[in-house]
């Protein structure tokens, strides 16, 4: 193993660029994501720990969505990766307080989930690295 130089990686294997899933931000009440369920995943942000959810959306990429509702929402639907999901955009929903929280709808589709490996790929296409 010791004598696989970076150029012996570079040659041997096609690449592609990763990119981070971009943050859906709905602009109209009634604005949906539509694509499949990737998982959660959590971040630190200003007001500390949140969790997000990811889809793949085929031709567009991967998005980002928070929110505690959402996130409630889809761990209630107790689905997993590769299963077909629509989350609707409801706008923000009044708390006490003078607070708000977002307000989603989540849809999960009916029968069997496709299958990790059968994802679309949401990825651009593979580039040749410079050398």
């Amino acid at each position: 193993m010791s004598d696989i130089t970076k150029q012996v990686i570079l040659d041997r294997y096609k690449w592609k660029k990763v990119q981070a899933p971009r943050t859906w931000t709905p602009k109209e009440i009634g604005d949906e994501l539509v694509g499949f369920y990737h998982g959660q995943s959590v971040r630190l942000g200003s007001f500390g720990q949140y969790t997000i959810i990811i889809v793949h959306v085929p031709l567009e990429g991967a998005f980002m969505v928070s929110g505690v509702k959402v996130v409630q929402l889809v761990d209630s639907a107790l689905i997993k990766p590769g299963w077909p999901i629509r989350i609707k955009w409801n706008g923000y929903k009044k708390l006490a307080q003078n607070r708000e929280m977002k307000d989603f709808e989540v849809f999960v589709a009916e029968g069997e989930p496709i299958a990790e490996e059968d994802l679309p790929d949401v990825r651009i296409p593979a580039i040749r690295v410079a050398q």
